[in-house]
């Protein structure tokens, strides 16, 4: 299903056929230290979530809502392939995934991210990584950066109509 379209992009959700390249995509940044690695068991675990952009047929970049609470999505395994940022893929993705949240009347999207700079650009404030306990409940209890996470946690707020 085709989610965004542009000239030689477009994204659209993930498909079981896309684990492998969404895999290489998180292992090339992961091994820069760019973000956290993913198995492809997670990523398969996850794939519901998982949008990719492709350009000329190829995955050039992907990222993952996943829901945390009732109240709380976050932006998971955003990626670009090297050769390709800058071009407003990344953007395009998380406007996508923010879109998503907003339809699911989610209030607020979570992202945590060694990206600031790019987040903020995209309407996301810092938030202290206490305030969201929840999140750390799950995941983070399994990474290996758990006592000395250096990754900033940063919120974006939506409005949702009648409510919250």
């Amino acid at each position: 299903m085709v989610l965004r379209e542009e000239e030689d992009m477009v994204v659209r959700q993930a498909k079981a056929t896309d684990v492998n390249g969404i895999h290489a995509l998180i292992k090339e940044s992961s091994d820069k230290a760019l973000m956290l690695p993913r198995s492809k068991y997670k990523i398969s675990s996850r794939l519901q979530g998982f949008v990719v952009a492709e350009e000329r047929n190829h995955i050039v970049g992907c990222a993952a809502l996943v829901i945390l609470w009732d109240d709380l999505a976050e932006i998971q395994s955003l990626a670009v392939a090297h050769q390709c940022r800058g071009k407003g893929y990344g953007k395009q993705i998380v406007e996508v995934l923010i879109g998503r949240a907003k339809a699911l009347e989610i209030p607020k999207v979570l992202s945590l991210t060694y990206q600031v700079d790019f987040f903020s650009k995209l309407g996301f404030t810092i938030i202290d990584k206490d305030s969201i306990p929840r999140k750390l409940w799950g995941e983070c209890l399994e990474c290996p950066k758990l006592e000395f996470c250096d990754e900033t946690a940063m919120i974006y707020q939506i409005e949702i109509q009648g409510g919250r």
